[in-house]
């Protein structure tokens, strides 16, 4: 089987030759490595020309939805394998997921776990984020995907099932659903990792989560899903930071339960601006339908 591997990245200077570099790295054949940039404002393209790949190309600033659709029509492989480029995978990891896509035709794509690995506070705080939820997926073991980053995909699958351009994030959660709905099997491994480097920027990971909220939403709404109690998400915000602080003591000791209290009140904070703010333009949207019937 021939893989592509497509990389989607922007503003990504810091990481993108850790990338890279660990693809080139793998032990089993790769068909073509596709870089897929989001007008980045940095050195990421010059990076990406001195270290060598098959393609470039620009999503003109569209987001992941179309960023990783555009790959995946470019691509020539039969696989085609996603590699976000704030990441490093070892040697073998390709080889080990090709490996389950050939003992199992029915299966459409496979995804692993990540680990993630902080550099200052901001960066080791969302690494212990991201990591209390890495060893719940571990806990549940096998089971089917829930993203795309660092995955291995059947190419005719977005034939069938297109990411949808609309999410500039989150285009993952909206694919699998519409995926794993539509009876495809999907699975995430917890015995194939990745190394994952959280952002190291404050106003970064802000937008982030605020985007996430904002896409969440979205998401709701687009597949008529049960949407988010405003009032309990805000009354449960300083419950919930207190588990995580306490949590973090057992978990976690170098960063402190204060920073991670403090870290999950502006987190949330940043998700329901983002919720609020697409449920508002929601309202905006049906108020000027109505006015115009």
């Amino acid at each position: 089987m021939k893989v592509s591997v497509v990389v989607c990245t922007k503003n990504s200077e810091k990481t993108i030759k850790r990338c890279l570099l660990s693809v080139k790295a793998q032990d089993h054949p790769i068909h073509e490595i596709i870089v897929v940039d989001g007008n980045s404002e940095d050195r990421t393209l010059d990076i990406v020309e001195k270290i060598g790949v098959d393609k470039i190309f620009s999503d003109e600033g569209r987001g992941l939805g179309y960023a990783r659709q555009l790959g995946a029509k470019i691509a020539s492989g039969n696989l085609v394998c996603f590699i976000d480029s704030d990441t490093w995978s070892p040697s073998w990891w390709l080889r080990e997921m090709v490996k389950h896509m050939e003992n199992d035709e029915e299966l459409v794509g496979i995804q692993d776990i990540y680990w993630s690995l902080g550099f200052n506070l901001t960066s080791k705080l969302e690494a212990y984020f991201f990591n209390v939820s890495t060893f719940k997926v571990v806990a549940r073991g096998i089971g089917p995907a829930t993203g795309i980053e660092n995955s291995l995909w059947r190419r005719w699958l977005f034939e069938r099932v297109k990411f949808d351009p609309k999410f500039r994030l989150l285009e993952d959660l909206d694919f699998l659903y519409r995926v794993n709905s539509a009876g495809y099997k999907t699975l995430r491994v917890p015995y194939i990792y990745h190394i994952h480097f959280p952002r190291v920027s404050l106003k970064e990971s802000y937008e982030q989560y605020r985007y996430r909220g904002y896409f969440t939403q979205l998401f709701l709404r687009k597949h008529g899903l049960k949407e988010k109690n405003l009032l309990v998400e805000t009354l449960i915000a300083i419950p919930s930071a207190l588990r995580n602080s306490l949590l973090a003591l057992f978990i976690e000791r170098s960063i402190g339960s204060l920073p991670v209290f403090a870290t999950s009140l502006w987190k949330r904070a940043a998700f329901l601006s983002g919720y609020c703010l697409a449920r508002l333009e929601d309202h905006d949207r049906l108020k000027r339908k109505r006015r115009s019937l």
